[in-house]
């Protein structure tokens, strides 16, 4: 016979063990990775994820106008008081540039990136330097000299600035829009090495987005298809249209929606471009015809002309 005293004790353990085991089991169904916000809904978080989106993610509206200008790249990004300049078009076009922003009100430009330093990129970098307060200045690494370069520099050092020059993927976000800029991967290019040099930039709202793509060349467009997370609604059409023999497998990897060409009728964009958009039912706006407005949100995409 056991004693009375040691069947208690087991019956008191046993008990214990049960109800710990509740304890455990009620736990892992109701705090493992979810919590309860204030309306009572479940919201999945994991170490992985950034959480909600943000009210300013959700409402941001980016204005991105494509500047009539000639063969040459120069465009202006617009989120309420932010405003990011993507290259500065020619020396002899840039009053208009500078006449153009001020028509908008703007007095700062937070961002300005220049591409690559090609004269149709670069030459009116000196009149934004000394017309506007300029925050920070992201640019690629140097491959040739010119008066353009040498003016920019003077005007660079006049505002007491210094540029950013970008090695590594650098992201930064304003407002809910997301800006992540792609420099090249290498310094020694067959061809072209201040084309193939160029940043390539994704903007982002939401899950809408634009990709610029300087003037990348046939190399330079050999790692930007090996790049993940490219695709993009829009797409700057990289060297103002003009053929390379990987633009077709580029265009196909990006997946626009629409196109932007910055060409002009003494420099217009290869037929074989054209057709490669038309044949994939992308929708091509060119700057030759005027200035190119779009406004993106997390939600809709309009491109005017």
């Amino acid at each position: 016979m056991l004693d009375e005293d040691l069947i208690m004790r087991i019956i008191k353990n046993s008990c214990i063990i049960i109800l710990l085991s509740l304890i455990v089991t009620i736990i892992g169904i109701t705090g493992c990775g979810r919590y309860n916000n204030d309306a009572g809904q479940d919201v999945n978080v994991s170490a992985d994820s950034p959480g909600t989106q943000s009210v300013a993610e959700t409402d941001a509206t980016l204005t991105i106008t494509a500047i009539k200008g000639g063969a040459a790249d120069a465009f202006v990004l617009m989120n309420g008081e932010h405003v990011t300049l993507i290259d500065t078009g020619l020396d002899k076009k840039a009053d208009k540039l500078v006449e153009f922003l001020k028509e908008q009100g703007v007095t700062r430009i937070d961002e300005l990136i220049i591409t690559h330093f090609d004269k149709d990129h670069v030459g009116g970098a000196d009149y934004i330097l000394s017309e506007f307060e300029v925050g920070t200045v992201y640019t690629t690494y140097r491959s040739k000299d010119s008066d353009d370069i040498i003016s920019y520099d003077e005007a660079l050092s006049a505002a007491g600035l210094t540029e950013t020059v970008v090695e590594e993927i650098t992201t930064f976000t304003a407002d809910g829009v997301s800006y992540t800029i792609y420099p090249p991967q290498s310094r020694m290019y067959a061809d072209s090495i201040s084309n193939n040099s160029s940043l390539v930039i994704k903007v982002s709202v939401g899950e809408n987005s634009m990709l610029f793509a300087g003037d990348a060349e046939f190399e330079r467009i050999r790692e930007l298809i090996a790049t993940p997370g490219l695709e993009s609604v829009i797409l700057k059409v990289p060297h103002h249209g003009r053929l390379a023999a990987n633009s077709r497998q580029f265009i196909e990897y990006i997946s626009p929606e629409y196109a932007i060409i910055t060409s002009s009728q003494s420099e217009p964009a290869d037929q074989e471009v054209l057709d490669i958009l038309d044949s994939l039912g992308v929708t091509t706006y060119f700057t030759l015809d005027g200035n190119v407005t779009i406004v993106m949100t997390s939600s809709d995409i309009t491109v005017t002309q």
